[in-house]
């Protein structure tokens, strides 16, 4: 085993044991168990996986090679990629075995400007079928088919050989309710803006006699502010 492949390994068991160590320290805080604590986020259709390929990796998609939905993975991938122009489009039923009506669809694009650069843009587009609205004693107030979207912008650079970056901006649209109204709670569409920032580093080398690829990536994604559905009292 050659000493790149060892030093490899050793980083991945390292990495391991500090994300367990993470892990465990947040499990317990003043003497509290919060296993079991729900946390709430807005919009969680930005995390599934918009393509088939990597969703089938196990959502790996941040580190292997380039294709149109680096756009969702690591828009720093985006420049590596060897075709002038490309597009990408998706659908997939979501909870099909269990929900008939919901689904997600996506669809990419990507143009070379130059050998190292390159941009893209991508809409996503979340149906959450249809269901029956109801007030807090049961009683029904109609159906209602919500509505989640979200489009987004990158940009993408090769630095230097090996090393590139990314950007994408992207716009929010959240729309649960209808705009429905309860006393004291007026319901409206929940909006916002967030953006993405990508490394990806990636170079050929010589394994055991094999030729080989390794690629790093650093992604931080939906960084933005909290959307709120009623005021800004209750922002998730």
């Amino acid at each position: 085993m050659t000493n790149l492949l060892k030093s490899i390994i050793s980083g991945i068991f390292v990495l391991t044991l500090v994300n367990s160590s993470w892990g465990q320290s947040t499990a317990i805080i003043s003497g509290q168990d919060t296993s079991r604590r729900v946390i709430t986020t807005a919009v969680p259709f930005l995390m599934i996986a918009p393509d088939a390929r990597s969703g089938a990796m196990g959502d790996v998609g941040s580190a292997i090679s380039a294709d149109p939905n680096s756009i969702h993975w690591n828009p720093a991938k985006l420049a590596h990629i060897k075709t002038d122009i490309g597009f990408s489009l998706s659908y997939t039923p979501w909870l099909g075995k269990i929900i008939n009506d919901m689904s997600i669809s996506y669809l990419a694009g990507y143009k070379k400007i130059t050998r190292e650069q390159a941009v893209g843009m991508s809409i996503r587009f979340f149906d959450l079928g249809d269901i029956q609205l109801t007030d807090e004693n049961g009683s029904p107030l109609g159906r209602f088919s919500p509505r989640e979207f979200a489009v987004d912008g990158t940009y993408s650079r090769i630095l230097t050989e090996h090393l590139s970056l990314g950007l994408s901006a992207r716009f929010i649209h959240s729309n649960l309710s209808g705009n429905f109204t309860a006393p004291g709670n007026d319901g409206k569409n929940g909006t916002s803006i967030a953006v993405d920032l990508g490394a990806f580093y990636q170079r050929d080398l010589l394994l055991s006699g094999a030729n080989s690829n390794i690629a790093f990536a650093v992604v931080m994604s939906n960084i933005g502010k909290k959307i709120t559905y009623s005021n800004d009292s209750n922002e998730d």
